[in-house]
């Protein structure tokens, strides 16, 4: 079984952000059960291409850090979420199926960046 690389992770990703950011952008407050706002979308669109650049790039050392930050980051989210840091929920608005996304992409984009 072939395992990912670390810029196959992030370039991938990186993708599926900004396909989704720019979906909210464009589609309004609601992706299937997810609420978003331009702020959301432009959050997704800004990580999607952090991450593309960080897989497509020739170094793989910045693949790793970007899925270590980004990956600590969306599980701060989420935790914010989850509490319901009015601050953060109002912000991105946030709603439960937000949290746990978040939550799973904050551990799974952790696991890839401090697994190698």
């Amino acid at each position: 079984m072939k395992t990912i690389s670390q810029k196959q992770f992030a370039t991938w990703l990186g993708v599926i952000l900004l396909v989704v950011g720019l979906w909210g952008l464009f589609n309004g407050s609601m992706l299937m059960w997810f609420q978003v706002n331009s702020t959301h979308s432009w959050v997704h669109i800004i990580s999607g291409i952090l991450g593309l650049l960080a897989g497509l790039t020739a170094a793989g050392a910045y693949a790793g850090t970007f899925n270590k930050v980004f990956g600590i980051v969306y599980l701060l989210v989420a935790i914010l979420g989850f509490v319901g840091v009015t601050a953060i929920v109002d912000l991105l608005m946030l709603n439960t199926a937000d949290n746990w996304l978040h939550l799973v992409i904050g551990v799974v984009t952790a696991w890839v960046g401090f697994k190698a």
